[in-house]
């Protein structure tokens, strides 16, 4: 009797051990959906470098002032500068946009960890950084795509011709915004014997001047033979442009419209730091060969 009151004390021991166990592990963040560790240097650990980018990327998820999705900040001096860029999907709230910046932010160090350029995203948002000013800047790499597995378009002269119709013009429009935004989404409907809705939203970071904004779309959409052709939905991903289109609408329309500039204007220097506290898609990248699959 006695033995088996110490065996079921043990078991209890056990399993209040585990769950203990379980309660102690970090929350699981949500996986990059891609990125790339560029190779263009390394900094040492525990370096001022280092602390400029966290304390740069801290600055950047935890500011409440601005609520257009952009972040160009940088922090340090000299060769310890610390330049980075976060982009959200217009159609997203701002605390859901901080929210993708954070765990970009923490999954892109972990990933890349000393590189002391690197870029990645969730679907929601991208963040890059790197120790050379990328500020009004149009760049074309590393660049990522993703499409759509599914069946194949039935006419794909016809679906091709009536995507490229709907981007080329949502591309005018991004490049039309102001220094707050860039960005349009729309529709079109492809011709029979497709009969289907062409969704799509097109975005350029805002510091890129009108010009630089159309060059970069119309670059990324170049890559539609490669990445997307018949495809019924596809993502091409620049570091200072992007574009999606899909069969199903992706977005929410109710933001289709650029709201009136705020009373002031934010600049892009780092504020003080805060105080310390203890379906089936696939990506594929220009310079990197895993795959994930986008959820």
């Amino acid at each position: 009797m006695a033995s088996s009151r110490l065996f079921f004390s043990l078991c209890l021991l056990f399993v209040e051990v585990l769950a203990l166990a379980k309660a102690q592990q970090p929350v699981d963040q949500p996986k990059m959906s891609y990125h790339d560790c560029v190779g263009k240097g390394n900094y040492t650990t525990n370096s001022t470098y280092q602390a400029n980018l966290n304390q740069l990327l801290t600055s950047i998820y935890t500011n409440t002032e601005i609520n257009n999705g952009f972040y160009n900040f940088s922090n340090g001096q000299d060769a310890d500068t610390v330049y980075s860029i976060a982009l959200c999907r217009p159609d997203i709230s701002p605390d859901a946009c901080r929210s993708c910046i954070r765990n970009a932010s923490d999954s892109l160090v972990r990933l890349c960890p000393n590189f002391v350029e690197a870029i990645g995203g969730l679907d929601d948002c991208m963040v890059r950084y790197t120790n050379r000013s990328i500020f009004n800047r149009m760049e074309k790499g590393p660049y990522f795509w993703v499409y759509d597995d599914r069946v194949n378009v039935s006419d794909v002269v016809g679906f091709n011709q009536s995507r490229m119709t709907l981007l080329d013009r949502l591309r005018d429009e991004a490049a039309a915004g102001d220094s707050r935004y860039k960005y349009a989404m729309d529709q079109i409907a492809a011709p029979a014997p497709n009969f289907q809705t062409i969704y799509a939203l097109v975005q350029c970071t805002p510091d890129l001047s009108a010009s630089e904004c159309r060059d970069c779309l119309y670059n990324a959409s170049g890559l539609i033979p490669k990445c997307c052709d018949a495809r019924q939905g596809g993502r091409v991903i620049y570091p200072s442009c992007n574009f999606r289109y899909e069969i199903d609408r992706f977005y929410d329309p109710s933001i289709n419209s650029i709201p009136p500039p705020p009373d002031s204007t934010s600049t892009n220097t780092v504020p003080s730091p805060p105080a310390s506290t203890s379906q089936g898609m696939e990506y594929f990248s220009s310079t990197i060969l895993n795959l994930s699959m986008w959820i």
